[in-house]
């Protein structure tokens, strides 16, 4: 029985976070960034991410309610449109750069909310609900809301 039990407890210490995610959340990120909220890199980071995100929630939508896709594509596009204009104008980049490093970063954060979203759906049955990918959907609202 001792054997057992330490077996156990032995398995759990050793597998960690069974369910871990990818990412954090971008509240939680732009909480521990406060500092850094005016710095472009930080504020590219939080608009890529939403990007991924948007593209995400439309990829898995778009079969079942097309137009939900569509507005979730056009917020995709209001923010990697805005993510550019400030890697041009604060970091001086080429719109060229200032695209290859948009298309290569939200591609690589898409693959951090899809992989998050299966394993959550292997979970869950749900996609984007009590994980950091709705939450993300949420804050990033707010962002696009801003965005004149």
């Amino acid at each position: 029985m001792k054997k057992l039990l330490g077996i156990v407890v032995l398995g759990l210490l050793l597998s960690g976070n069974v369910y871990g995610q990818s990412m954090i959340s971008l509240k939680k990120y732009a909480n521990e960034n406060k500092s850094d909220l005016e710095d472009p890199i930080v504020q590219t980071y939080i608009l890529k991410r939403c990007g991924a995100a948007y593209l995400y929630a439309a990829s898995i939508t778009k079969s079942k309610d097309q137009a939900t896709a569509n507005s979730l594509i056009k917020a995709y596009d209001k923010v990697a449109v805005f993510a550019g204009r400030i890697l041009m104008s604060k970091m001086n980049w080429t719109a060229e750069t200032a695209a290859e490093s948009l298309e290569k970063d939200m591609d690589n954060m898409l693959k951090f909310y899809d992989q998050d979203g299966s394993n959550s759906f292997a979970r869950t049955g749900v996609y984007m609900m009590d994980n950091y990918i709705g939450d993300d959907l949420k804050y990033c609202k707010g962002i696009v809301e801003a965005i004149k």
